[in-house]
């Protein structure tokens, strides 16, 4: 009797962690005629998927490929000269890392995303997995001491090493704060 409440107690508390140790974000992109939401929630076995919805005017956001990135700084400023390049260079924290999105690195940064594809009527439907980032304490946490962003960019990402800054999206035409939020993986688990 005593071995089944201890393996008892033991499963719920196994499950309850389990379950606490999900962790999930938000992003709210905004820019020029540019809307929408994208949800990141980190897995039990270390994946973050990321995905939602981006809507736009087609004459800014233009059907066809773009380029989506993890940027360095939480940031979002558009008034700023390039628009948003306050949220600096690609994710890509480490010993080896670099932001410069032209630099041999590229596309191995943890931040580089596959691109956004953008319908006739500028809607993006989005999702995506990856094993670059964190939601949890590690170092590669998007929730380091200056946080980070996620950009739309205005072209495709060719996602070859060495191109130029154009090749790897060129300018930028969304920006949202990556904030924590775990209420989108309490619903995220219920559509699972």
């Amino acid at each position: 009797m005593t071995l089944c409440l201890v393996l008892v107690c033991g499963l719920a508390f196994g499950q309850r962690s389990l379950a606490q140790s999900s962790l999930g974000a938000r992003v709210d992109l905004v820019g020029a005629d540019i809307t929408g939401t994208l949800i990141l929630t980190q897995k039990e076995n270390g994946l973050v998927k990321i995905e939602g919805t981006v809507q736009g005017d087609p004459a800014t956001l233009t059907p066809g490929l773009h380029g989506l990135h993890i940027h360095a700084v939480g940031v979002c400023e558009p008034g700023a000269q390039p628009a948003f390049s306050t949220t600096g260079g690609h994710f890509d924290p480490g010993p080896f890392g670099s932001e410069v999105p032209v630099e041999a690195n590229h596309p191995y940064h943890l931040g580089d995303l596959p691109n956004l594809v953008v319908d006739e009527h500028g809607y993006a439907k989005y999702k995506a997995l990856t094993s670059r980032v964190s939601l949890s304490e590690s170092p590669v946490t998007l929730f380091d001491d200056n946080g980070s962003a996620i950009i739309i960019h205005q072209l495709t990402d060719q996602q070859k090493a060495g191109g130029t800054a154009a090749e790897a999206g060129g300018g930028r035409l969304a920006c949202g704060v990556v904030t924590r939020d775990d209420s989108s993986q309490e619903s995220d688990e219920r559509s699972s």
